[in-house]
């Protein structure tokens, strides 16, 4: 079973809360099975976006391949082309996807096989499950329900049989993997009919849990279930705050590029440890009101960079200062631990670009009630320097997917960024002419 590494930090009284409404209302009497959605529900990864972990697989495909191109590049367009030939009437498979592949890298049989086979064990290896998804399972079987898995993914039965064994999801009565079912991907909600079929009760007796507003809650609704609504990490961590748009924003065209994957996976830690139990943004805060997640994600950064130096007094005085707070470097230590526990030493051959910005950001942007928690180890100099008025910061637009833009968008989103006026006007005339 996965070794789960457990934090320091406790709950908010708000997660307690939700936690515990969840828990009542799975172990309620009037449904007899109980269906989860695997991915984002039952288990999770430590990424930003699932294409971070193909740079794992860089020398591996090198001892394969003459390419000049890398293996991220390639795979993430085999899987377009497969989504775009597959996906609408079919199914997009790990064996389709590198059907393409190996065409697109012109590498053998062998090295394809190989490929697939590293993918599955890294998939497998950097699953874990996600604490409140396994309350809600346990809670379910304690409830001596049926239990149905669903898997909507690309990878096989015998890969999604060993993460759920491995995460301690063994447990389970049914896995619903709708490519074996022959239901297309573009039928999102088709596999609630795969659920009740199995399940063998009426669809009244059912409750969902899962991550989409339209798939696992309306449409259950509609099909005479019950649902539950538990939302994903990464959204639930973007909209806490403006951490991640100030960090985008200063890194448009770049934050994809692999000298910022240790920064992508910090703030996917952060997701991980601070949003399992799902929490919203506080208001005068961008870290939840959280003293540990403020320094879990401000000055744990900071360890991954070498020969640290602050850039000026202030910076250094408010590290000393949060080094001083105990529930802050309480944070730090545990996503130094954390880190390591996921990803060893491989995360240092990537650097540490921008793992100085959320330092940059509590220094030049922070709400009150962040500075309030830092004030108080400050001296009366320090808090001068540092008591003005917050400023506002640029923003960009956060995607939890990577997006790929060509010469001409880029060049767009310069001359026009995306949430001014013109750039609505503009959107809105080229709306209209498709239309027509």
């Amino acid at each position: 079973m996965y070794d789960e590494f457990k934090p320091n930090r406790t709950n908010s009284a708000a997660q307690d809360e939700i936690l515990v409404k969840m828990l009542h209302e799975v172990e309620r009497n009037d449904h007899r099975v109980t269906s989860f959605k695997l991915w984002d529900t039952l288990v999770i990864t430590p990424f930003s976006q699932p294409e971070d972990m193909f740079l794992f697989m860089e020398d591996d495909f090198a001892m394969v391949s003459t390419s000049d191109k890398s293996f991220t590049e390639l795979r993430i367009a085999a899987q377009k082309a497969a989504e775009k030939k597959y996906g609408l009437k079919g199914n997009v498979t790990l064996e389709k996807i590198y059907d393409i592949f190996t065409k697109m890298s012109g590498i053998t049989q062998t090295g394809r096989d190989k490929l697939i086979n590293r993918e599955c064990d890294l998939i497998h290896h950097y699953t874990f499950p996600r604490r409140i998804g396994k309350l809600l399972f346990d809670k379910a079987k304690d409830c001596k329900n049926h239990i149905i898995v669903t898997s909507v993914s690309y990878y096989p039965r015998d890969v999604i049989v060993k993460i759920l064994c491995d995460c301690g999801y063994g447990g389970y009565d049914t896995l619903i993997i709708p490519a074996e079912l022959n239901i297309p991907d573009s039928a999102e909600t088709a596999f609630l009919d795969a659920v009740i079929r199995k399940s063998k009760v009426e669809s009244n007796n059912i409750l969902h849990i899962g991550g989409d507003y339209f798939i696992d809650v309306e449409a259950p609704i509609v099909k005479g279930m019950r649902s539950l609504m538990l939302q994903p990490i990464l959204p639930l961590m973007v909209k806490s705050g403006r951490l991640r748009g100030y960090i985008e924003e200063k890194h448009l065209y770049e934050i994809d590029e692999k000298q910022f994957f240790p920064l992508r996976c910090a703030l996917a830690l952060y997701a991980v440890y601070g949003f399992d139990i799902p929490q919203t943004k506080k208001p005068q805060s961008d870290f939840c009101g959280d003293e540990y997640m403020l320094g879990f994600i401000v000055l744990g950064p900071l360890t991954l960079i070498k020969d640290f130096h602050s850039e000026n007094e202030t910076q250094e005085a408010l590290i000393k200062a949060m080094e001083s707070n105990k529930k802050i470097a309480d944070g730090r230590d545990d996503f130094k631990e954390m880190m390591f526990h996921h990803f060893g030493d491989f995360i240092g051959k990537y650097g540490s670009e921008g793992c100085q910005l959320p330092l940059e950001f509590l220094e030049q942007h922070s709400y009150i009630g962040d500075r309030n928690k830092i004030m108080p180890f400050l001296n009366d100099s320090e808090k001068k320097n540092w008591g003005k008025p917050e400023s506002e910061p640029k923003l960009a637009p956060v995607h939890t997917k990577s997006i790929k833009k060509n010469s001409l968008q880029k060049l767009a989103d310069r001359l026009f960024p995306e949430g001014t006026r013109v750039r609505e006007m503009s959107e809105a005339v080229i709306h209209r002419k498709k239309r027509k």
